[in-house]
């Protein structure tokens, strides 16, 4: 880990917006989890199997029909999958009703853990059981967990937040992607 310097509390307040939830989703499903690869794949398998086909086509009438249904579901699932994705991440930025001027949560850097309060409920998080911290455009995503993380919005503090989640963390368990 890094140097442990002391340094004041600091607090942000989450005021998430729907961009920056889309923003931050697209990143943790896509490319932090790599979900494109099942629908690639998926897409490339029915691709194959519809090249199959098309080869036979001379023996058997119904192969170029066979292989043009497999190469329709091949492309389309996806398309189908990927739509379903952005669809879902809209529902649930309008059923949480993100906008920038409502504060989903508060998250406190102090120097012996992470506080984080959202209406009458509190959590606190270890240092070092602090998961992953990845500073993308207009936000830091402060993985708590694997699997839960909390958007800290470009403000006034971000720089001093960065710098303490890097002193904090380390480099292993610290991402830039602003560059």
């Amino acid at each position: 880990m890094a140097e442990n310097r002391q340094f004041p509390v600091l607090t942000i307040h989450g005021n998430i917006d729907k961009r920056a939830f889309f923003r931050f989703a697209v990143f943790d499903s896509l490319v932090r989890k790599k979900a494109w690869r099942n629908p690639l794949l998926f897409a490339l398998i029915m691709s194959a199997f519809a090249a199959v086909c098309f080869m036979g086509r001379q023996a058997h009438a119904q192969a170029a029909l066979i292989g043009g249904v497999l190469l329709g579901i091949g492309l389309l699932l996806p398309l189908v999958w990927f739509g379903m994705f952005f669809a879902s991440v809209n529902r649930q930025a309008k059923l949480n009703g993100l906008c920038a001027e409502k504060t989903q949560y508060t998250v406190t850097l102090a120097p012996e853990k992470i506080h984080v309060t959202k209406g009458k409920e509190s959590a606190d998080f270890a240092w070092d059981k602090v998961h992953l911290a990845v500073r993308a455009k207009g936000c830091i995503y402060l993985y708590v967990t694997p699997v839960q993380a909390f958007l800290l919005p470009d403000c006034a503090e971000s720089d001093r937040a960065w710098e303490i989640l890097r002193d904090r963390l380390g480099p292993a368990r610290i991402q830039d992607r602003t560059r």
